[in-house]
């Protein structure tokens, strides 16, 4: 692999003290505020005039805005990100989440038979966006008795994170309609009871995430009681002899196309609320929700009105300089960072940030020819990262051979760029033994990829006699009692760079091993749905996307293969018991024992890297260009655009002293000769 440019490296640095800091298990969220806060609440420039902003993303929105049980879109976070506050728990770094003290009182834990309960206290001045609907436990309770329900997982629903519950799965299956492990305790307190086999947790008390959803938006005839046997709904005034919620209560209070909570929600808790959302420009309009009190450090936006609109690779910095958009988000495309880059000093500016994520061509593991493991390392050894990564993003990005990405703290641990503080000499020795250099790089080989292939039973020909190099096209296997044909249907999204350039590696080297590639060019979109398994069965074999990883790095769910869980989180398809003990062991880990999560995170990426679930291609660093009378925007590594929006507000440059300009970071080439080095998750 290649060494990081200088920027790079000059990014992991100014990372290394994020991540020493959070690495000490004596500091915590009471921490001195970052500059940035400082100046939000310090105080910003009012407006005498209406302030707005336009937001460009090349990810279009999808619509799927009320929770992430049904996709997870990238522009779909963000926007969930702006209208949803108050979660119990602040991410405020990539090992510790904290009780959210704008929102929580008090946290409690206490054991009973084994299980770990958490009680927790609500402040109490909590409200919607109207300004008048209060904020309780019970709104906390119903999110909870709502997303873990049988009715929602029958929409389609994914609600693994709640697995951890006691009670979950008798409530999930429909055998009772109480969830044990919740109860309503009064007014403002509840709690949340963890199986014993769940603890410890390496993320502690994300076991308690939970987010508020409106009981009148989604089920207006419901009400919330408590009983021995946990909490569970009651159908309430002239439904009281209804049941409390069905499935086709909730296909039309969130899924309605016009006035349904996914799209159109219009009671939220977060910094803006929705104003206006349009399905076929995908253009989504905000304004302030004047009722929020803050995040977790006490920040509330200051910024009117937001639009958030999608743009095309080879067009926004044309539309950034145009005015048509003031701020290019997750920009990766090599010859738009350039462009974008060129602006710089001309009226705009630019933020950098590693991305905690990765791109990759996904496979349907649980079908077709990529069903064998042969399969996807052949296919691997027919792809030039390098080459691809240099294509697609220039200097701003690495090629990758897990399932990691280059924000991530595991791999700057891994490179050497940061330890523990309080580590010993012989824990510095151990750590220093944690790298990834025995990773397969799947360096471009056909030969490699042809023996891969025949030793795997891919040796005959259309007509079931021996396959001939040469004389044949495509290779046949016998499964069972049929011939399968190595061939592959790619769904590669349109106006997308990225996908253009690999579809091109694949059409010229798969042919050459006896393997046949169809592509089918298809919105953004149908990609998803497909990837999802909106309607079923997917019809694709392979796709071209990125992904980046949730604040809990957790993905012992992600690769389960049993019941539900494996029809929708797991979105690879496969099914590998020691891939899923592996991450179960990641789960298992005692808070902040930073070394023996970095043992188990390195035993998951050589097993993943040997499997290739996905086929993993790059990381990089993401470029935010936007004007220069947008001040104290600041996205980072562990927060996008819609996280730093919040601390940021709009002033003439020429009217803020010298000192607070920001200087920017200088880039430099990557060097034509740089030796591999291991990057890691």
């Amino acid at each position: 692999m290649r060494k990081p440019t200088a920027f790079l490296l000059a990014l992991l640095m100014l990372l290394t003290a994020g991540a020493q800091a959070a690495a000490t298990a004596e500091e915590s969220a009471a921490d001195e505020l970052s500059l940035t806060a400082e100046i939000a609440l310090m105080g910003r420039p009012v407006s005498d005039q209406p302030t707005h902003l336009t937001v460009g993303n090349p990810t279009r929105v999808s619509g799927s805005f009320f929770t992430d049980m049904w996709s997870n879109n990238t522009s779909d976070i963000d926007v969930r990100a702006l209208l949803y506050g108050y979660n119990t728990v602040a991410w405020t770094s990539q090992l510790q989440f904290v009780a959210d003290p704008m929102v929580v009182s008090s946290v409690t834990t206490r054991k009973s038979r084994g299980n770990a309960v958490y009680t927790v206290s609500l402040q109490q001045d909590l409200v919607y966006c109207d300004g008048k609907t209060p904020i309780t436990a019970e709104d906390y309770v119903f999110s909870l008795l709502l997303c873990a329900s049988p009715e929602a997982a029958e929409l389609g629903a994914e609600s693994s994170r709640y697995e951890k519950i006691v009670g979950y799965d008798e409530y999930h299956e429909g055998k009772t309609d109480a969830l044990r492990g919740v109860r309503l305790m009064g007014t403002h307190t509840f709690s949340i009871t963890v199986k014993a086999d769940h603890e410890p947790f390496f993320f502690d008390l994300a076991s308690i995430w939970c987010i508020p959803y409106p009981k009148s938006e989604l089920a207006p005839y419901c009400a919330v009681e408590d009983t021995k046997k946990g909490a569970r709904l009651i159908a309430t005034g002239a439904a009281a002899s209804d049941a409390p919620l069905t499935v086709d209560l909730l296909r039309r209070t969130i899924f309605d196309e016009t006035i349904g909570y996914m799209s159109h929600p219009k009671l939220t808790s977060g910094p803006y609320q929705l104003t206006a959302f349009d399905p076929v420009t995908g253009r989504v309009d905000f304004t302030l929700n004047p009722y929020f009190k803050g995040n977790y450090e006490g920040v509330k936006p200051v910024i009117d009105t937001l639009t958030l609109v999608p743009v095309a690779s080879g067009e926004m910095i044309g539309q950034l300089e145009a005015g048509e958009v003031d701020l290019l988000n997750k920009c990766v495309d090599g010859q738009a960072v350039r462009d974008g880059l060129a602006l710089r000093g001309a009226g705009f500016d630019v933020k950098n940030y590693a991305r905690m994520g990765y791109g990759f061509c996904a496979f349907s593991c649980e079908k077709g020819p990529q069903q064998f493991t042969a399969v996807r390392q052949a296919i691997a050894y027919c792809v030039d990262q390098d080459a691809f990564v240099q294509a697609f993003l220039g200097d701003t990005g690495l090629p990758v051979y897990g399932y990691y990405g280059l924000g991530q703290w595991m791999m700057l641990a891994a490179s050497g760029s940061i330890r523990p503080e309080n580590a010993t000499l012989n824990d510095l020795k151990a750590w220093d033994r944690l790298t990834l250099e025995g990773l397969n790089r799947y360096d471009p080989d056909m030969e490699k990829a042809k023996k891969l292939l025949i030793q795997d039973g891919w040796t005959l020909n259309e007509q079931g006699g021996k396959f001939v190099e040469g004389v044949d096209d495509v290779r046949y296997k016998k499964v069972g009692k049929e011939r399968m044909r190595l061939s592959l249907r790619f769904a590669q999204a349109e106006n997308n760079n990225g996908a253009t350039l690999i579809v091109e590696q694949l059409a010229q080297a798969l042919p050459q091993i006896g393997c046949e590639l169809l592509v089918e060019v298809v919105p953004f979109a149908t990609l998803l749905e497909d990837y999802y398994r909106t309607d079923g069965e997917r019809k694709y074999d392979m796709n071209f996307m990125g992904t980046n990883f949730s604040s809990v790095f957790d993905p012992y769910y992600t690769f389960n293969a049993g019941g539900e869980i494996g029809g929708a989180v797991n979105t690879s398809g496969l099914d590998d018991d020691r891939l899923m003990r592996l991450a179960w062991k990641m789960h298992k880990t005692e808070p902040m024992d930073l070394l023996t999560y970095q043992k188990n995170w390195l035993a998951f990426q050589k097993r993943f890297n040997e499997l290739l679930p996905t086929l993993p291609l790059y990381t990089n660093v993401y470029f935010d260009f936007h004007t220069d009378w947008l001040q104290n925007y600041e996205p980072n590594t562990y927060s996008g655009w819609a996280s730093a929006i919040l601390y940021a507000y709009i002033a003439d440059p020429a009217t803020l002293p010298a000192a607070d300009a920001d200087e920017g970071t200088e880039i430099s080439p990557m060097p034509e000769d740089a030796d591999e080095v291991v990057i890691i998750d």
